[in-house]
Parts: structure tokens; sequence; C-alpha cells
């Protein structure tokens, strides 16, 4: 059941994707597909259709995040994201410090803003990059704590099996 399409609408790419568990594998295939139709384009926007995307895992993820990197990205749309893939994208678009991206309920909304995205002559649109910003730094605390513990008790464990 899972599925995706990528087409080639000149600078702007789009993407739709059935998928209810974005795992590696599908990610990979994805940014594959990506890869293949943005090749030899100096820059481009993509446009992201998430509405049947229901979660997505770490792996998918950081794999995304570092394809995202070496793209020549103008700007990136999404819609239809249920809250946690939306907060997904936040967290990896923010932590590969990409700035021009923003969510949308519906496709219009979506196109309109792409439009205008990178255009000397229209001011920026305002991206939710502070509130992604700010929710980035509330985790950091609780994940430093929690690698911390992680790596104690891995200690703790390694001991008791040398002793």
């Amino acid at each position: 059941m899972d599925s995706y399409t990528v087409t080639d609408e000149g600078s702007l790419v789009r993407v739709d994707a059935e998928i209810r568990l974005v795992r590696k594998p599908i990610a990979v295939a994805m940014c594959d597909e990506v890869d293949r139709v943005v090749a030899g384009k100096d820059g481009f926007k993509i446009l992201m259709n998430m509405s049947a995307m229901s979660k997505g895992t770490p792996a998918a993820g950081f794999f995304v995040l570092r394809t995202m990197k070496k793209y020549p990205l103008e700007a990136l749309a999404f819609f239809g994201a249920n809250a946690f893939m939306r907060g997904m994208a936040t967290t990896v678009l923010g932590l590969a410090g990409f700035r021009s991206f923003e969510m949308f309920e519906d496709e219009a909304a979506a196109r309109d803003w792409l439009e205008r995205a990178g255009s000397p002559s229209v001011a920026p649109a305002p991206t939710p990059q502070p509130t992604g910003v700010a929710g980035l730094k509330r985790l950091a605390l609780p994940a430093g704590l929690l690698t911390s513990l992680a790596l104690v008790l891995r200690l703790r464990r390694r001991r008791s099996r040398v002793v």
C-alpha cells in the first residue's frame, strides 16, 4: 500500500506520499527519486503532500536530514500533515539549519507561499521558525539528560560484566 510520486513541475518538485509509517528504506527511495528529478537544477522548491502520512521513524528522519543538506533547495512547503509529522518535519529542518519552510492546511495556500518564497519583490512570508527553535530549545535539556542517563546506565552495565 505504501506509494509515492515525485513530479517535476519546472522549478517546483511535487511529492505525494501515501505511507502510513515512513521507514528508512521508503525515505531512501523517495530521496533517490527526488535526486533523479532535480539532477542538474541550480535551485528548486518542494511542495509536499503529507496528508496520507501518519508517522516516521528516527532513522528515516535522520536520513532525510542528511539528504536535505545536499540539495540546492530554495523553499519547502508541506500541506495536509498531522501534528506528529509537522513536529517531525520542523525538528528535522530546524536541525538541518533550513529556514525557508512552512506548513499549510491545503495545497492552494502552500503553492501561493512557494510562488512568493525567494522572490526579491515580495517580503518573505513569516515562517514558524521562532516556534520551531523554541521547541528545539525546550527539547535540548530533556534530550541531553536522557542521553546522559543512557550513557551512565551503559557504563554501569559494562562495569558489572567486567567484574
